[in-house]
């Protein structure tokens, strides 16, 4: 949904720029219980909150060169 390269796609940037001006705690909460109205989909069935945490900190930091 992000792009293979989380450039963006059908979801918008997950690069750490994109995320830079965004609250972890708001980026969980997205993560856990999705965006109504958007094809983004609540995870908290398949994720617990220290796992979409983690997420979220690998996503700050962006994938590995």
């Amino acid at each position: 949904c992000h792009g293979m390269t989380m450039k963006g796609g059908l979801g918008p940037s997950l690069e750490p720029a994109a995320l830079a001006e965004k609250d972890a705690d708001a980026l969980r909460f997205v993560i856990l219980h999705g965006r109504p109205g958007t094809p983004m989909p609540p995870w908290s069935t398949f994720l617990s909150e220290a796992e979409a945490r983690w997420i979220v900190q690998q996503l700050q930091k962006g994938l590995p060169q």
